[in-house]
């Protein structure tokens, strides 16, 4: 795993706080599947990117990590969604980004 790197960190709520990067390995990481009102599956997986257990505890007296991370997001969309937002185009007319 190899040596943990001290660093300094800004929380949500503005403070300064030191601790200590740590390595890792994945494990597992697996998909959380949804299904939504219109049919359409969605498929969310949290993927780690980097962590640092900070020089305090939690309420609960445990240390406290900070961590970056990405979601991943895939969708299939159903039929029943598709035609539903078709409907709503105008042929020849862009769909609005919001």
């Amino acid at each position: 795993m190899g040596d943990e790197a001290e660093t300094t960190i800004r929380t949500p709520d503005g403070r300064i706080v030191t601790g200590k990067k740590l390595n890792f390995k994945t494990l597992k990481e697996e998909w959380n599947e949804y299904e939504l009102e219109d049919g359409t599956k969605l498929y969310v997986k949290l993927v780690l990117i980097d962590v640092v257990r900070l020089d305090e505890f939690s309420n609960l007296g445990e240390p406290v990590y900070n961590i970056l991370s990405q979601n991943l997001v895939k969708v299939k969309a159903s039929r029943r969604a598709i035609e539903e937002v078709k409907n709503k185009i105008k042929p020849g007319e862009s769909p609005e980004v919001s």
